[in-house]
């Protein structure tokens, strides 16, 4: 019986050591080398990266005592891990445009060569208001179809059908004026150049008819001093609107020319009070602007005809039109013409930074847009404070 049991048991025995042949072979040369050294182990110890087998099978213990399956599970395991991570790190290379470069944002780039085509003059001034365009037709903002940016063709004429007001609500102004306060608090501890600069000023604009054709006169509203740079004539060289259905406003960049001009010697025709708070940022300054104008029976401040987007307060003084702006605009407009230069000298061949500087220009007027989305978060005030526009008064 015993030889029948042993040789029941012998199948099992040679399928055991056949799973491990490396290490009953590691066994036995072991076992023949022990009494030559006595103070080597008998077993190495086994590296994680080794076959599980050889672990599980190194001894007669490991094999009574270990499932088969286990030690493999758990290599398996720590194989597999480090397999992931590697595939979450060589995540697939973002490949190039097909033509190699990226295309330039349609706006950007007519605003870039609206400006490439005016920013030539001498004493330029370049900014961009923000406002709405409104159908003078509806007396409401203007509906093109369209659900992003449009550049709307410029036209010396003025179009006919629509009119760009600069306004905005108290509250909306209110808005704009915490943003730029958070944005600077935000930058508190940025390097000293990297510090956007603040300041307040309260002026008057004085309007003339010299010889020298309309001449406007800033005085500080404290002082009564002429300020520096305070006597120009001021001419406008050209105006692109452009349609962001997307935001609550609307921008309009403008060229402009102030002239320097001797004090005028003509009458005054009107004069304009202003509430200034300036934000400037490298080469560029956001201004946010109460004024103050007389109100003239043609409904304009200036003796204009009607604005119909006038938003007034419904209870203000009927003598004064007061309006809100908000607008960026360049500090030093020559460095545009610098760059332009650049590029027509060399025909290209020379690297400039005309664009660069435009897109940055339309990233601050975009980044201005997007913030007047946040007004509706705020409470509103007190319905006595409320502007509307004068198509949702009552008549």
């Amino acid at each position: 019986m015993s030889d029948q049991a042993s040789a029941r048991k012998r199948p099992l025995d040679e399928e055991q050591n056949s799973q491990a042949p490396v290490a009953a072979t590691a066994t036995a040369s072991n076992e023949s080398q022990e009494p030559e050294n006595t103070d080597k182990p008998p077993f190495k110890k086994a590296r994680p990266e080794e076959d599980a087998t050889s672990i599980s099978t190194s001894s007669a213990s490991s094999r009574t005592k270990t499932h088969p399956q286990q030690p493999q599970a758990s290599e398996q395991r720590r194989s597999t891990q480090p397999q992931h991570q590697q595939q979450q790190l060589q995540l697939p290379r973002r490949h190039p445009s097909f033509f190699g470069a990226d295309v330039l944002d349609d706006v950007v780039r007519t605003i870039g060569e609206f400006l490439f085509e005016h920013c030539h003059h001498a004493n330029i001034e370049i900014e961009a208001k923000l406002g709405l365009l409104i159908d003078k037709g509806t007396k409401q903002r203007i509906n093109m179809g369209v659900m992003n940016e449009v550049v709307l063709a410029s036209n010396q004429g003025r179009p006919a059908w629509y009119q760009f007001s600069s306004d905005m609500t108290t509250e909306q102004h209110a808005h704009f004026n915490r943003v730029l306060n958070k944005r600077m608090e935000q930058m508190r501890n940025e390097p000293r150049e990297h510090q956007p600069m603040y300041t307040h000023t309260r002026e008057v604009d004085q309007f003339f008819n010299s010889r020298n054709g309309k001449v406007r006169v800033t005085r500080d509203q404290g002082t009564n001093e002429i300020i520096k740079d305070g006597i120009v004539r001021k001419e406008r060289i050209a105006d692109l609107d452009v349609f962001s259905p997307k935001n609550p406003f609307d921008f309009r960049v403008s060229v402009n020319i102030e002239v320097p001009v001797d004090p005028p010697e003509g009458t005054l025709q009107y004069e304009r009070r202003k509430d200034r708070v300036s934000y400037r940022y490298g080469n560029f300054k956001i201004d946010l602007t109460q004024v103050k104008t007389p109100n003239t029976p043609g409904g304009g401040g200036s003796g204009g005809p009607p604005n119909y987007s006038q938003m007034r307060p419904t209870n203000n003084n009927p003598q004064e039109n007061i309006t809100h702006e908000l607008e960026i605009e360049f500090v030093h407009a020559e460095e545009l013409a610098r760059e332009r230069e650049t590029r027509i000298s060399s025909s290209g061949r020379k690297q400039d930074r005309f664009m660069d500087v435009v897109g940055l220009f339309v990233s601050n007027i975009r980044g201005l847009l997007v913030r007047g989305n946040a007004q509706q978060l705020h409470p509103q005030p007190p319905p006595h404070q409320r502007q509307q526009y004068p198509h949702q008064q009552r008549q």
